[in-house]
């Protein structure tokens, strides 16, 4: 709910950096002008500072305005519409149709650090195979677990945080920071539907609660049932069976879309996520704290369709005296995935003046797969018939323990220094599938995990980290930061950094950064087999892809070798102005060099056989670079109403600098060297606007702008079969608010208002016509379609 002209530090905050809905001064009920909001990431300091006295660029998003959308499946999809540098594409193919693939300026999704409430947050138990651009082969977490309805506020840090964080913090860092309320609560009920008929619920609930007279207990609870959405057309060898009169083409779907065979879009999904935030005052120098979330979800995903007599299924059975799918048939994976993690800490302050923060933490993520509709081939006939046609395929799981202890000081009234060490280990697993689904063959689809493919696989690491904030005078503030860590599988790293931040007026400030930053490979990443089906784009037919371990004998034989960690160079640069009353500019400018990426390579044939293989590898380097400005402003219509608004723009450019041969083999093609560099759009924009009138009415409008990229399939320029250039999209949001009284109130709302799809592709371009997608799969301007949403809220 947005609500109207109650006070929200969240608003001054956004103000800052321009990713709310406001800017204005923060005036309490007695008119005394209050500071900023204070932000959390990027320091160690116990000084107060606002997102605008950071030396980086810090977005802060209020809790409310960050769910103030609808028609979303999770907390991704309200960072997409949200942060124009953070990008979600949609949830197609395999284990990505569960865990979204994201990227912030145009990183792996592995590339961005996850923090709630300053913990780092546990990896998905998936390792992207599916991810474009640059995030094939990504090991990241998923926020998408986490309740919208906890959410005091959300923090963007757009700079390399390694040397503060540690791994993966080389675009960014995104905090969660969740609700610490000791009393009241909302609750949201909402309904929503797409214009193509699709239905969406969610019900979610928040109370707090004091604990005795020092403590407070914070719960949030969300459920949710999403219809899956279908998008496709229908595929020209389904169509030619249908015209010869072929009974039950596409009956077999899941799904309210039959006769199409194929089914693209959002898969269907439900599930309950909860989240709860504690707090207790030990004295009056000491907290006891506790925070945790535990989440349920099931998604089911439809793969891709097998003709009567499709080459690696049917046409086996065929000579055997099978004479039943005349219509062919088109399996579907159905995805539990179950989610919980516990943080518990002590924080205070020493009679010496040291601040501490002494905490464990514990993470767990399962990812479960059960293959529908299928069959594997190599399990012949029983009785003339398929003895089986869904299969449980086995899953992976997660685990992560984390020990911190963490320290600041203030020296003197301008120097802090932080301090601190931290212990983690991770373990990542793969669950055997039943022996039917990878015997021979194995199920068509998802080869089930065979004894050879799962086990459980560990790292370990110690970090030891210094960090010093430093004000030379009330203009210039100094940051330096130092981290060490050594990891049980590959060895250690020494990362860096240096921040400033010059105020030449009180209006007007200059910041500036340079830093390395690393990603170190995951047990995930180093472990992970797989072989999964998908199509060739030519002539649409399926074909095997299998992902071998980088030591796996046939891997070392064509140059697999341990992987190690990327290393990356960021330096930063802009600006902060007031530019008059009530409108505020930032402007930054930015490069990030990684060296040593993990990417999957193209097939390697193994010598002296018929086999090929694929393996993550260090293999390429990277460099994304760009800018971000924001814009925010404020206008008072007189006593009729008030406007806020915000422009926030990010151009990206990501490049594939080089890359390090494998057995005398460039390991990524240049048709992938392409998508990397080409599938994401350039240019990116959010323009907000948001009116309050009176008391009781708001409403907020929302442009999407997702600049011209290239569809992944084919090449650019190429004379036959180019790669399609997808023009520009806009999408409009709207939302209307109305508080019927102190308790109640009404949100009614549409996203993407006038139905506009990202642009269609066919002939004489490289396109998927031949498997039924019509849109680019993979665009960060989705082919959802627009809806409409109904909320009602409860507050008391």
């Amino acid at each position: 709910m947005i609500e109207g002209p109650k006070v929200k530090a969240s608003i001054v905050a956004a103000a800052a950096v321009g990713l709310a809905f406001s800017y204005q001064p923060l005036i309490a009920e007695d008119g005394v002008k209050q500071i900023e909001e204070i932000v959390t990431i990027g320091t160690r300091s116990s000084k107060e500072r606002s997102a605008s006295d950071s030396p980086v660029a810090v977005d802060v998003i209020g809790g409310d305005e960050f769910n103030a959308i609808g028609g979303t499946a999770d907390l991704t999809d309200n960072l997409r519409a949200m942060v124009p540098s953070f990008t979600a594409t949609p949830a197609t193919g395999d284990g990505s149709a569960f865990v979204r693939p994201t990227s912030l300026r145009g990183m792996a999704p592995d590339q961005t650090l996850i923090l709630v409430n300053g913990k780092r947050r546990h990896r998905a138990a998936l390792v992207q195979f599916f991810a474009p651009a640059a995030g094939n082969g990504a090991h990241a977490a998923d926020i998408g677990m986490i309740p919208g309805i906890a959410l005091k506020r959300v923090e963007v840090l757009r700079d390399g945080a390694a040397a503060q964080y540690g791994s993966d913090a080389i675009a960014g860092v995104i905090n969660l920071v969740t609700k610490d309320a000791s009393d009241g609560g909302d609750i949201q009920v909402q309904y929503g539907q797409h214009f193509e008929g699709e239905g969406s619920t969610k019900v979610s609930a928040n109370v707090g609660l004091p604990l005795g007279e020092n403590g407070f207990i914070n719960m949030s609870l969300e459920a949710m049932e999403n219809d899956a959405l279908s998008r496709g057309v229908q595929r020209p060898d389904a169509a030619a069976l249908i015209a010869a009169g072929v009974a039950g083409v596409g009956a077999d779907s899941p799904f309210d879309d039959s006769p199409l065979v194929q089914t693209w879009g959002r898969p269907e999904t439900e599930g309950v996520r909860l989240f709860l935030n504690a707090s207790y005052d030990l004295s009056d120098n000491a907290s006891l704290y506790a925070f945790g979330n535990y989440g349920a979800t099931e998604g089911r995903y439809r793969f891709f369709y097998r003709a009567p007599n499709h080459s690696s299924t049917l046409a086996i059975l065929r000579p055997l005296g099978f004479t039943g799918l005349p219509a062919g048939f088109t399996p579907y994976l159905d995805g539990e995935q179950s989610d919980m993690s516990i943080v518990t800490g002590v924080e205070g302050e020493f009679g010496n003046g040291v601040n501490y923060d002494l905490s464990i933490s514990y993470g767990e993520n399962e990812l479960d797969y059960f293959l529908n509709n299928t069959v594997n081939a190599s399990l012949g006939l029983v009785g003339g018939q398929i003895p089986q046609m869904d299969f449980d395929v086995g899953g992976y799981g997660q685990k992560e323990v984390m020990v911190n202890a963490d320290f600041s000081r203030e020296i003197s009234d301008t120097v802090n220094v932080g301090f601190g060490a931290e212990w983690r280990e991770e373990t990542y697993t793969v669950n055997g599938g039943e022996p039917n689904s990878y015997l021979g063959a194995g199920s068509s689809g998802l080869k089930g995990f065979g004894p050879q493919d799962t086990g459980s696989f560990e790292q370990d690491n110690i970090a030891l980290y210094v960090d010093l904030e430093h004000d030379l005078s009330e203009q210039l503030l100094l940051q330096y930061a130092l981290r060490f860590e050594d990891f049980s599988n590959f060895g250690n790293t020494t990362n860096g950094k240096v921040a400033a931040r010059y105020r030449v007026t009180d209006s007007f400030a200059f910041r500036a950064a340079l830093s390395t930053g690393f990603h170190a490979p995951t047990p995930g990443q180093s472990n992970v087999k797989t072989t999964i089906t998908t199509f060739d784009g030519t002539t649409g037919l399926q074909v095997e892809e299998g992902l071998i371990r980088a030591t796996d004998p046939d891997a070392l034989l064509v140059g697999g070798k341990e992987l190690k960690e990327e290393e990356s160079f960021n330096i930063s640069a802009g600006f902060s102005a007031d530019l008059f009353e009530n409108t505020t500019l930032t402007f930054d400018v930015y490069k990030i060099e990684v060296d040593d990426k993990i990417y999957r390579t193209r097939d390697i044939s193994v010598p002296n056989t018929t086999r090929t293989v694929s393996f993550y590898s260090n293999g390429i380097d990277i460099e994304s670079s760009g800018i971000d400005l924001v814009l925010t402003s404020g206008y008072d219509w007189g006593n009729v109403a008030s406007t806020d608004l915000s422009f926030a723009f990010s151009y990206n450019k990501v490049e594939v600098t080089s890359q390090s041969l494998v057995n005398g083999v460039v390991p990524v093609s240049d048709s992938i060297v392409e998508d990397i560099e080409n599938n994401y759009p350039n240019e990116r924009f959010v323009l907000t606007a948001n009116t309050h009138f009176g008391d009781q009415w708001n409403w907020m409008v929302r442009a999407n702008f997702y600049g011209e990229h290239y569809d992944e399939r084919g090449t650019i320029g190429a004379a036959t079969n180019p790669s399609a250039l997808i023009d520009s999209t806009f999408y409009f949001d709207t939302e209307v608010n109305y508080q019927v009284n102190d308790n109640v109130s009404v949100t009614l709302g549409a996203i993407n208002v006038f139905d506009e799809f990202v642009e269609e592709v066919g002939p004489p371009d490289s396109n998927r016509l031949s498997v039924g997608l019509q849109y680019p799969r993979r665009s960060a301007a989705n082919y959802e379609g627009g809806s409409m949403y109904l909320r009602g809220q409860y507050s008391f």
